[in-house]
């Protein structure tokens, strides 16, 4: 035991590294999405002296509402809708009918008119007029959404802004997706705002944006703001899908990450067509495109994410439900490149419910992890509840259905669960990754067992095998001490041996069974040493057993007789002959201390320290070529700690050893004395 393998530590320090720089990537995300989350709250916060009032029936009264530069006014309440008109300052007088007050943003499906909802194809004109306070002259700047699927904006006599091309039939439409701002210097007290919306080119059509109004610094500034965090969103999720893709390249064994970067994927795709409409400012793509891609988006982080989910939280049952959820909305992947917008828009409504059940499963799932005390769960449960909420307002939003919040809170909600999601992974990667160097160092133990059970036990086994055939051969050497005494020898080692490995096994497998009771120390040593008093008297060691009387402790009985069997026998083997073994027990306070001291080859101290850190497992020939035990000093520890005791080793080479044992006293009896 007084040499060892040197343990491969270098995968472990990679490992320590690799986390290291995970870890601060993760805090300058944090920062990151901090930032984004401020900046996103100055984005829909709302300023001025006081709550400016809402439009009803067609009439935004602002008259007794302060008006300057730190005014922005968002212009939902009611509107006047004129179904199937467009109306423009030539013709708005000779309307047909005075219009039906509708509540925007919305869709106009969700319109009733004459008992009838109204189809979610066709065209008409939203209509608001705003009443200025008195003599107000100032700029006053607008921020236009889009609107599905092509509008023109009407201010008093001009027009103002367009988005594609309104037409009162799918071919005359041309859709297109493109937010627009302007500013406007009143010439009155009234303004008239008209916007003409088409749509024959999706499910629904209308006014489903905020529209805002205010000065330009805070209006054309909000604008700004939306823009940077639009930016900021997708950059965000554009550097965890690099970043999980680069880190899955490392380990392609472990999918999760791989399925979490198609999620982030499916997420950035879906992002950059609702918010940022790239194709506007880089490169060119048709509007139908635009929403494929969107709608790409959406389903590829559906189904990829349901596999995240799945790893994250592998439940047998969810098996066939993520096969047949993967199949049906592969299936409607695949209709966004057969089918018009007009058609695969309906999927959405059976995918949007689809999507917030799914998720509520899990959320229901990590709830009561969370309430078993799994510290991940809970942090899963937490932005997980969330996102659904964000979903859930925004799709409610979007069907003009209510919602707690009148902004779409998607874009922060999804910066929030893909953050909590990363962190998410990197823990398991690193709770995987430390089992993974457990079972590399359990199997690597367990080969060093092997080699030494073919080793070790090989020689005695074979020694007492010859001694007996010997014997059988030629009676007369059975009178021979030498004969006996190699033969008692040989048996004894295959014992020992035979005895650590049934214990370490026991110990590997928790399947030991301690029974402590009171030990006295003295008989004891005394027992142990009587085993190997030849082994010592035959390599001319000068042998020694001291203890002081009256001292015993609380231990189990085998497991300690084992513990001490192996020292003694250490020590003896590495001793060189005319050397000595000096066995001593005493009691200092409440603990026993017993040292096995001995003027061997002594232990390297780069060897003693691996052997703090990991213990070690070797079979090393003594100095008389004893046969060696392998498990010794590992066994020692094991056994040790199961009893409530140390192991100290103090050693330097070519001078000696000292192995100190330190156990839990036993006053009892002495106190009863």
């Amino acid at each position: 035991m007084h040499s060892s393998i040197p343990f491969h530590t270098c995968k472990i320090q990679q490992s320590t590294v690799k986390v290291n720089l995970l870890l601060h990537l993760l805090r300058v995300k944090r920062s990151i999405v901090i930032w984004i989350f401020l900046l996103s709250t100055g984005v829909t916060a709302t300023f001025g002296h006081s709550v400016p009032p809402a439009p009803v029936n067609g009439v935004l009264d602002l008259t007794g509402t302060v008006l300057d530069n730190q005014t922005i006014i968002n212009l939902n309440g009611e509107w006047l809708f004129h179904w199937e008109e467009f109306l423009s300052p030539d013709n708005f007088k000779l309307r047909k009918s005075p219009g039906i007050a509708v509540t925007v943003p919305s869709y106009w499906s969700s319109y009733q008119l004459e008992g009838l909802t109204l189809p979610g194809m066709g065209y008409g004109t939203y209509s608001l007029l705003i009443i200025l306070p008195k003599d107000y002259q100032s700029s006053l700047c607008f921020d236009i959404p889009v609107f599905d699927v092509a509008y023109k904006l009407f201010l008093n006599n001009r027009l103002m802004s367009s988005n594609g091309k309104v037409g009162t039939s799918r071919e005359e439409e041309e859709p297109w997706y493109d937010p627009s701002s302007f500013c406007y210097i009143p010439d009155g007290d009234t303004l008239q705002l008209l916007i003409q919306v088409s749509n024959f080119h999706h499910r629904r059509g209308g006014f489903w944006q905020t529209v805002y109004m205010g000065s330009s610094g805070k209006v054309l500034g909000r604008k700004e703001q939306g823009r940077i965090y639009g930016y900021s969103t997708a950059g965000v999720l554009f550097f965890f899908m690099i970043f999980f893709l680069i880190f899955w390249s490392f380990t392609r064994k472990d999918i999760l990450k791989l399925l979490f970067a198609l999620t982030t994927l499916g997420i950035l795709m879906r992002a950059v067509n609702t918010g940022l409409y790239l194709s506007n400012s880089f490169i060119y793509a048709p509007w139908s495109w635009q929403i494929r891609m969107e709608y790409l988006g959406s389903y590829l982080a559906f189904i990829f994410g349901m596999m995240f989910l799945h790893h994250l939280f592998p439940l047998r049952y969810m098996n066939k439900v993520i096969r047949i959820n993967t199949l049906v909305v592969s299936v409607a992947a695949l209709s966004l490149f057969v089918l018009p917008v007009r058609t695969f828009t309906y999927e959405m409504m059976g995918f949007q419910p689809l999507l917030v059940i799914f998720l509520a499963h899990y959320l229901v799932i990590s709830f009561l992890g969370m309430l078993k005390g799994k510290v991940l769960d809970g942090v899963f449960f937490v932005s997980l509840a969330f996102f659904i909420f964000a979903l859930v307002n925004d799709i409610l939003l979007a069907n003009s259905a209510g919602s707690v919040s009148s902004s779409y809170l998607s874009p922060l909600s999804f910066q929030l669960f893909i953050l909590a999601m990363a962190v998410l992974v990197i823990l398991q990667w690193i709770k995987n990754d430390h089992v993974r160097l457990q079972l590399e160092s359990s199997l690597r133990f367990k080969n060093r067992v092997l080699a030494v059970i073919a080793h070790d036990l090989k020689n005695p086994v074979a020694s007492v095998a010859q001694f007996s055939e010997l014997l059988a051969n030629k009676p007369e050497l059975a009178a021979k001490d030498h004969v006996i005494n190699s033969l008692r020898e040989s048996s004894q080692a295959a014992v020992t041996l035979l005895d650590n490995l049934l214990y370490w096994g026991r110990s590997q497998a928790e399947a030991l069974q301690i029974s402590p009771s009171r030990i006295e120390m003295e008989p004891l040593l005394k027992e142990v040493s009587s085993l190997y008093q030849h082994m010592a008297t035959h390599k001319e060691l000068t042998f020694t057993c001291d203890s002081d009387q009256g001292i015993a402790t609380f231990a189990d009985r085998v497991l300690l007789n084992i513990v001490l069997r192996n020292l003694v026998s250490n020590a003896i083997k590495f001793t060189p002959p005319k050397g000595s073994v000096v066995i001593r027990a005493w009691q200092d306070a409440d603990k026993i201390k017993c040292s096995v001291a001995d003027t061997g080859v002594g232990i390297k101290a780069e060897y003693l320290e691996l052997f703090k850190k990991e213990g070690h497992l070797s079979s090393t020939a003594g100095t008389d070529q004893e046969i060696g035990t392998g498990l010794g000093l590992q066994l020692v520890r094991d056994l040790l700690e199961k009893n409530k005791g140390t192991l100290n080793i103090e050693s330097k080479t070519e001078v000696g050893s000292t192995f100190t044992i330190t156990l839990p006293a036993d006053n009892k009896q002495r106190d009863e004395d």
